[in-house]
Parts: structure tokens; C-alpha cells; sequence
């Protein structure tokens, strides 16, 4: 697919703004990921921004905002292309810190394969931890997501297109007209949704809060071994929610509806407004 450029060169407040000199891009699924390999190029394509990958050598993912001790190994791929031996947080402090990326101002974590919405997705998302990451070094940074609706792997290429050529539009917007109060935005982009007739349908962006929604267990017993759990997530259990049971205004019934969640967030666990 010929992605469309979407550029602009101004905030809709008025203000002076320029394009970011630098854009750094991770992931918590590593190099094999099906949507990052085609975002790489695509989201050049579409802003014009110059940018520098570095992200985990294998897949990272529910590991949070983890820093791993080392020793790291960082495997230069190729000119512009870094792979790490550790989570995806140390990927984007090590890029930051260690080689040399003073002129980052922009950190886009994804595209995560599945959701991130719900409470309990974002505080265990590899892909929201490297975006928080970012958000501690003083970088503007956005976790991006792409929830599937109809199981593992079943989606094509046009669906993964389709919610790239969106998602940069998203990030492009978001970039130029950033909240003062926001240090990271989580995306959720919705992947091959289509209506009831089985049409695609463009979505809409909304802008939400974060739904309450937790997971139950993450495991289950093993066939083998009585006392030996494997891991075993349920991760379509937030789209299967009755909706009389979700927050409306949320990430959660945004997604399931087919629209864009945009959660505007800050990086901290914050105090509580009851604290005395």
C-alpha cells in the first residue's frame, strides 16, 4: 500500500510549533512483529519525520515498565536500527542516554499487537512502559495499540494498513496540537472492525479516560504437573464486557464500538485526592 502523507505545519492554537527533530520507535513484540514492520517505513512516509528504532531483540510483552541489570547486549541491525537484549523501557533509556540521541523529542511505543486499554492492561503494557520511559526523560510520548476483534492473526494486510495510514494521522494530529498537561497519550487504533453487515468503518477519535476493567487470573494449571502454572491471558475478555457494564466515556467501550481511544496521561502513580 502507497501510504498518504498527512503533514502539517502548525497547532490549531495558533501556536509555534515545530516538527519533531527526532522521532524514537519501539515496540514490546520485537523485530517480528506483523504491524511494525510495515509502521516503520509507513509512518516516514506519512509525516516526513526523520526517525531511529530501538527496540527488544524478542518479544517483551506484560513486562511493564521493567529495567533490566544487564549485562545488555545492543546489536546494530543497521544504519538507524538498534536491537536490545532487554524489555522495551530499557530500550528507549539506553537509546536516550547511551548512544548518543540528544535530539529525540518525540517516543512512539508500538504498534502493540492486541489492546491496551482497561487499568490492569496499561499498568502491566510493555508498550505503555516504554512510552512512560520516555514521558521521565522529558519526551513527549505516545503508546500505540491495535486491538483485533476476530482472534489471533486473523486480520490481512489491508487491515494492518488501514490502522497505520489512521494511527499516523492520530500521532501527527496529536503532535501538533499537544495538551500542555499530557506527557504521554495512549492510542488504541481498532483493527478490521467492521459493522454488522461486514463493511469497514472509518472511526472516530475520541478522547477518553481509562476504564476500571482488570483481568482475573493470567494462568492456568498445567495438563502435566498439578503444581506448575503456564501462561495463558485472556485478552478479548474487555471486548466481550456487556456494555451496560462499561464505562461509557472510556477507553474500553471506545474500542469496542470501533472508534479511536485517545487517553491523554501522566507519568506517575499518583497520590490520592483524599490524602491527608
Amino acid at each position: 500500500m502507497a501510504f498518504q502523507p498527512y503533514r502539517r505545519t502548525n497547532g490549531s492554537s495558533g501556536k509555534d510549533v515545530r516538527a519533531p527533530r527526532r522521532v524514537l520507535l519501539t515496540n514490546d513484540d520485537g523485530p517480528d512483529s506483523p504491524f511494525f514492520k510495515t509502521w516503520v517505513p509507513a509512518i516516514k512516509e506519512i509525516t516526513g519525520w526523520e526517525t531511529f528504532v530501538c527496540l527488544p531483540a524478542g518479544p517483551e510483552s506484560f513486562v511493564s515498565k521493567a529495567l533490566a541489570k544487564g549485562p545488555i547486549q545492543v546489536s546494530r541491525i543497521e544504519e538507524g536500527v538498534v536491537h536490545v537484549s532487554g524489555p522495551p523501557a530499557t530500550c528507549v533509556n539506553i537509546a536516550l542516554h547511551n548512544l548518543g540521541l540528544t535530539d529525540v523529542d518525540l517516543v512512539i511505543s508500538g504498534p502493540n499487537v492486541g489492546h491496551n486499554t482497561g487499568l490492569s492492561s496499561l499498568m502491566s503494557s510493555g508498550t505503555v512502559g516504554a512510552a512512560l520511559e520516555g514521558a521521565l526523560a522529558g519526551k513527549k510520548g505516545v503508546a500505540l495499540s491495535f486491538p483485533f476483534f476476530n482472534g489471533w492473526e486473523n486480520w490481512n494486510q489491508e487491515d494492518i494498513d488501514s490502522a497505520i495510514q489512521v494511527a499516523g494521522k492520530v500521532v501527527t494530529d496529536l503532535w501538533w496540537d499537544w495538551r500542555p498537561s499530557v506527557e504521554l497519550y495512549n492510542v488504541n487504533v481498532p483493527l478490521g472492525f467492521r459493522d454488522e453487515k461486514g463493511q469497514r468503518v472509518e472511526p472516530e477519535v475520541i478522547f477518553t479516560t481509562i476504564d476500571r476493567a482488570s483481568y482475573t487470573s493470567l494462568y492456568r494449571q498445567s495438563e502435566t504437573d498439578p503444581d506448575s502454572f503456564v501462561w495463558a491471558p485472556k485478552g478479548l475478555r474487555v471486548f466481550q464486557t456487556d456494555d451496560s457494564e462499561l464505562q461509557r466515556g472510556a477507553d474500553v467501550h471506545t474500542i469496542k464500538h470501533g472508534n479511536v481511544s485517545v487517553t491523554p496521561m501522566v507519568a506517575q502513580f499518583a497520590e490520592s485526592p483524599h490524602f491527608e
